[in-house]
């Protein structure tokens, strides 16, 4: 290897020294010689770099050296350079980028370059290529914008296939919204690999929906018709009552019949429905009468009331049971039909 680097390095002193021989051909009367022009200050430049860079390598300075090449490259990209740049990443075991640098000297020095050359860059490469591992990564889903880490260092959208020291290495895809796939290699010299990594589907997570009920209505006024369905034309009546809910099933209230002169205290049970609901009713009317005759009296009574809420504060009521106040008042129906307003 420092062989081919001096015999490099020799050509590009025959270059030198041919450009001074040419030079002493010239007619006397351009001895001072013009101006350079800055290509020429250029090429000197990458000259002077370059040489640097073969004392170096000579002193094992490998990194130094590197740069010096690599500087020398930039100013003036010559295929000869990039071989000279492969030999300092071998000797750092820089293996994926002598690779690198050995494969696009040989792209570019076809022509360019002796042939002998090609073959020495060749015979390296083959070399090297028995000291390292290839790894082909593919992440799937393909349409996934995924990175891919090395070692917990990311990589830049990198060349397949990944060159790589024997050892352990570790491979990561991530993308957004997806589980990260990871894969540990444990890679041999020589090693020629083709790893897939699947980029999961992140659990979903069940978001619970709260919906809150509106509070519940507790107290209610209510209007409208008291009558006795036995006698509907002599007991027919306006009534108001108050209503209080315990709980979503269970209901108290009292109605007042305004002409005669009754109040109904009652129970409720609801047995079936909500927006239109059923009930048991228990009630035990109060009859008081401004009639000595007639008189006042109080009885027990049961029936049944269906209400139907239009709204969560209107509701709409009709409640009938039947009551039995002995033999002087008979049996008797009270019914309610009227509209209830819930606050």
């Amino acid at each position: 290897m420092r062989s081919a680097l001096i015999a490099v390095a020799v050509a590009a002193a025959v270059a030198v020294a041919l450009g001074l021989g040419l030079g002493m051909l010239a007619p006397a009367a351009l001895e001072a010689g013009p101006e350079p022009t800055p290509n020429e200050l250029l090429q000197k430049e990458a000259d002077r770099h370059f040489k640097s860079g073969v004392a170096l390598y000579r002193d094992a300075k490998y990194a130094d050296a590197l740069a010096e090449f690599e500087r020398a490259y930039e100013i003036a990209p010559h295929p000869l350079v990039l071989f000279n740049i492969a030999e300092c990443h071998r000797e750092l075991l820089h293996y994926a980028d002598a690779v690198t640098s050995y494969r696009q000297f040989l792209l570019d020095g076809k022509a360019r370059v002796p042939a002998a050359r090609l073959a020495t860059a060749q015979a390296e490469l083959d070399a090297l290529l028995t000291l390292i591992a290839r790894v082909t990564v593919t992440v799937t889903p393909a349409d996934q914008d995924a990175v891919l880490l090395l070692d917990g260092t990311e990589l830049d959208r990198p060349a397949m296939p990944l060159i790589l020291p024997p050892g352990e290495h570790r491979l990561i895809a991530r993308a957004a919204g997806r589980r990260d796939a990871t894969r540990t290699l444990q890679l041999r010299a020589g090693d020629s690999l083709a790893v897939r990594l699947e980029l999961g589907e992140l659990p979903r997570i069940a978001v619970e929906r709260v919906v809150t009920a509106p509070a519940a209505r507790a107290l209610a006024l209510d209007a409208g018709f008291g009558m006795n369905l036995r006698r509907l034309g002599k007991t027919f009546a306006p009534s108001l009552g108050l209503g209080a809910a315990i709980g979503s099933r269970f209901g108290v209230g009292v109605d007042f019949v305004l002409v005669a002169y009754a109040v109904v205290p009652s129970v409720r049970l609801r047995v079936l429905g909500d927006a239109l609901s059923l009930h048991l009713v228990a009630a035990v009317p109060i009859a008081f009468s401004s009639d000595p005759m007639s008189g006042s009296f109080v009885t027990l009574a049961g029936g049944l009331a269906v209400r139907y809420r239009a709204t969560p504060r209107l509701a709409f009521r009709l409640e009938s049971y039947v009551s039995f106040a002995g033999k002087d008042q008979d049996t008797a129906v009270p019914t309610f039909l009227g509209g209830e307003l819930w606050f």
